[in-house]
């Protein structure tokens, strides 16, 4: 490595986590700012910000062994309940997969938590940029009152899952059948209500439960799905509805390929430090993101980190010095070879459109 890059030494890990502890709450801001400055390039040499855009902001459980990493605390934990960990609060759009930048929280902290600020900026950036439809897409962790009223008031639209709460049961509409299969014994309900003076969609499926030997057919139902979604889109139905929070869950590959950029990976004692890490693995993830869609094109926009990292480390490769000069030389006959030359050449000419899929 310290050929390749030039370097005289390596610092220790050591001296890598006081650089942490000092540099956080100057660098976390202008990271964050870099990060925001490269989507609108982006979106610059594509031809423009998109017309509609939909945020999609979802937190993530990052294990954590031990209490000496600042802010390890317990608190949710579907991985391993009751063990300390980080709760980061990461957004996306989701038309165009960039990512809008990550708040860092500790352990213990509720999925909402800073989500209505943090909102509110992301709203103002892509008015800014030019985004004339906004949606917002959030899982159930964030349903409360105050959130729907907080997007009510910036404007926007918004499709946010409802938890199954049994007193939500008296705001749910009459259900209606959708669809049905008589010979299979299965249909879809589906039901409009009203929470909060904004609509309450539902959709259920639910199969024919048969009696067994002896007892008589009292036509029992077993409900296989149910879900609601506040929503104040007015010209969408519940399936549609169901149909358009669901493809929001594409964030969770994006949170996955965090982890193969080694995001969580590392941690210090240092809350600050912490943070500053987070904002390092997204920008290096729309640095990645970049590459793919803009340089690579073709398949390679949907390949993940492991992949492209497997491709190219597995190619044969030479390091050689000459006066001075350090290369990696590669066989002529190498795929990955034409895969970099087309990348450095694309970002030589500046980064075009994205190519088509």
């Amino acid at each position: 490595m310290r050929r390749i890059f030039g370097w005289a030494r390596v610092p220790h890990p050591a001296t890598f986590g006081r650089w942490l502890r000092g540099s956080a709450a100057v660098l976390s801001p202008l990271l964050d700012e870099l990060l925001w400055r490269m989507v609108r390039r982006r979106w610059e040499l594509a031809g423009g910000a998109p017309r509609s855009a939909t945020i999609v902001m979802d937190s993530t459980v990052v294990v954590r062994y031990g209490l000496k990493q600042a802010g390890a605390e317990r608190g949710y934990n579907p991985k391993k309940p009751g063990r300390p960990s980080h709760h980061p609060l990461l957004a996306y759009v989701l038309e165009t997969g960039d990512c809008l930048g990550v708040r860092w929280r500790p352990g213990g902290a509720h999925t909402a938590r800073g989500a209505e600020a943090w909102l509110a900026g992301l709203v103002a950036r892509l008015r800014g940029a030019g985004v004339r439809r906004i949606t917002v897409r959030l899982d159930k962790g964030f349903f409360s009152k105050s959130i729907a009223r907080r997007m009510e008031a910036l404007g926007v639209s918004y499709l946010l899952k409802v938890p199954r709460h049994a007193w939500l049961g008296g705001f749910r509409g009459a259900w209606e059948t959708a669809a049905a299969d008589e010979a299979e014994g299965r249909e879809l309900r589906t039901a409009s209500g009203e929470l909060w003076g904004t609509r309450l969609l539902s959709v259920e499926r639910r199969r024919r439960v048969g009696p067994d030997e002896g007892e008589l057919d009292l036509a029992a139902w077993e409900t296989t799905m149910s879900a609601d979604v506040l929503t104040n889109i007015g010209s969408i139905g519940p399936v549609e509805a169901w149909r358009a929070y669901n493809a929001g869950a594409v964030v969770e590959q994006r949170i996955g390929e965090l982890g193969q950029l080694s995001a969580g990976r590392t941690a210090v004692d240092d809350l600050g430090g912490n943070a500053l890490l987070w904002s390092l693995a997204v920008l290096a993830y729309q640095l990645l993101h970049i590459l793919r869609a803009n340089c690579l094109g073709g398949r390679w926009r949907a390949v993940q980190p492991r992949g492209i990292r497997l491709r190219l480390l597995r190619a044969p490769a030479r390091i050689t010095s000459h006066a001075r000069r350090t290369s990696l030389g590669f066989a002529r006959a190498e795929p990955a070879l034409g895969l970099l030359g087309r990348a450095l050449r694309a970002i030589e000419r500046g980064l075009p459109p994205p190519a088509p899929a």
